[in-house]
């Protein structure tokens, strides 16, 4: 008679869960500290600012971020959108709209230019004075703008100002937006300056060992970790669950991690600062999470040769040379 085991697991769809599926936010430091930085831009009614960093350092999940948390603090009916901008080697105010009439949602984006321009002004007015007729729009990839499409964005802006509506613009990119920002501040492009590029905020990866600390207690005990929500259930204890009742948690690995992040790059030389990009971060604890889980109990720590095959999976010491 096969024994009953003694923990049992939420009911999950087999490939659903969160780790598996990679739908979830980890709130890291540098998440945590852009939010409170964006926060301030907001309550201060900026124009504008500018967020920039390396790739893969958890950017584009910083805006998720954003998204579900400023309505808390800002109202649930915050108009709040998120784009991605498109390259475009020769862009057109005609294309430019109707991209960002798609992006918003708007359920007609045919027509001119100008037709296309007022229906955005229009949607995104009366989207602003359903709540407190404040309006967030982040451009995520905004190295990707030419400065035509600056220009269109300062019109739809003073067009917004003029119906009373307040708009923060946060223009979400790589390092390249700082070379962007000294060519304009060159060319005395000060309307593109004032309105979207005063303000700035260095994104970062992780840096430090309390760095990984604080994001490994997010898969312990986070809030935004547990599965199913309201379950009880964060990632850590649903992957090992016998352990987690003994007091085990992942924070506990924070320096062996660090550690062996360390090894890989002095074996590889890699250049640059000791900074882990969230993205490989991310990916070396879902490989552990996902091959090592175990209704049964777990030794006292994950082995470092356990660690650096996880770092190995996530492509880090291949992709790190060129970030």
């Amino acid at each position: 008679m096969n024994a009953i085991p003694k923990f049992v697991r939420p009911l999950v769809t087999a490939g659903s869960h969160p780790v598996e599926t990679g739908r979830y936010i980890i709130a890291t430091p540098a998440v945590c500290q852009l939010y409170d930085v964006v926060k301030q831009w907001i309550a201060n009614r900026v124009p504008g600012g500018m967020i920039y960093g390396k790739q893969r350092f958890g950017k584009t999940r910083a805006i998720k971020y954003l998204m579900d948390q400023l309505p808390l603090d800002f109202g649930p009916k915050l108009a709040i959108f998120a784009l991605s901008m498109r390259d475009y080697r020769l862009p057109t105010e005609n294309t430019f709209f109707e991209d960002l009439l798609h992006a918003v949602g708007h359920a007609f984006i045919k027509g001119k230019a100008s037709a296309k321009r007022n229906r955005l002004v229009e949607f995104l007015h009366e989207r602003a004075t359903e709540g407190n007729s404040r309006l967030i729009m982040i451009l995520d990839e905004a190295q990707k703008l030419h400065e035509m499409q600056y220009r269109w964005l300062v019109d739809l802006h003073n067009e917004l100002d003029e119906r009373g509506v307040t708009v923060t613009w946060l223009l979400v990119g790589q390092d390249e937006l700082l070379h962007q920002r000294e060519v304009f501040v060159t060319s005395k492009r000060l309307q593109i300056i004032g309105r979207f590029m005063v303000h700035q905020y260095s994104f970062t990866g992780l840096r430090s060992i309390e760095d990984f600390k604080r994001c490994l207690e997010c898969y312990d005990d986070g809030e935004l970790t547990e599965h199913p929500r309201g379950s009880g259930w964060s990632f850590t204890r649903y992957f090992f669950p016998a352990a987690f009742e003994n007091g085990w948690r992942l924070a506990t690995q924070a320096k062996t991690l660090w550690d062996v992040f360390a090894k890989v790059r002095a074996e590889r030389r890699l250049p640059g600062k000791a900074e882990v990009p969230m993205q490989y971060f991310v990916g070396t604890i879902e490989y552990v999470l996902r091959t090592y889980g175990s209704l049964q109990e777990m030794p006292g720590e994950i082995s470092v040769n356990m660690w650096k095959e996880a770092i190995m999976s996530s492509g880090y010491h291949d992709a790190a040379q060129y970030l």
